[in-house]
């Protein structure tokens, strides 16, 4: 078929152009990693202790932090024995079923570690989870 004046006829076919829609998309992307906030470990930096016998927990909200120097830490304050022993008191005393997370450095002496679970126990009404990270048994093959 030909158009006016005897010239062929060129029907353009209809495009959606998705170059507005792939700027869009990355203006989102920016704008959720910038407004985005993630959880952090109160910046105490210590390295769990590596077991067999590791599982997958729900992390407990409230943590008791032993670094490697045996400072104390609970709710992201510092704070000595006799503290940690008031604050944890008044922890179980809000909530006697609320579960406690011992986080300690593996570095940190045992006998620190051992004083927060005494606490713990003679404060009563908390459980207390102790987390590691799982160890990689390496199979010999056959």
């Amino acid at each position: 078929m030909s158009g006016a004046f005897n010239s062929p006829s060129h029907k353009r076919r209809p495009a959606i152009n998705i170059t507005p829609l792939i700027d869009v998309m990355f203006l989102l992307l920016i704008f959720f990693m910038v407004s985005s906030t993630f959880k952090d470990d109160y910046g105490i930096d210590i390295e769990l202790p590596e077991a067999e016998s590791a599982e997958s927990h729900q992390e407990a909200s409230n943590e008791i932090v032993v670094d490697s120097e045996g400072a104390y830490y609970f709710g992201g304050e510092a704070m000595d024995e006799e503290g940690l022993r008031a604050a944890l008191a008044r922890f179980v005393e809000l909530d006697p079923s609320a579960t406690l997370s011992l986080r300690a450095d593996r570095n940190a002496d045992f006998g620190f570690v051992l004083r927060v679970i005494d606490i713990a126990e003679a404060v009563g009404g908390a459980k207390l989870v102790i987390p590691t990270d799982l160890l990689e048994v390496l199979v010999p093959e056959q």
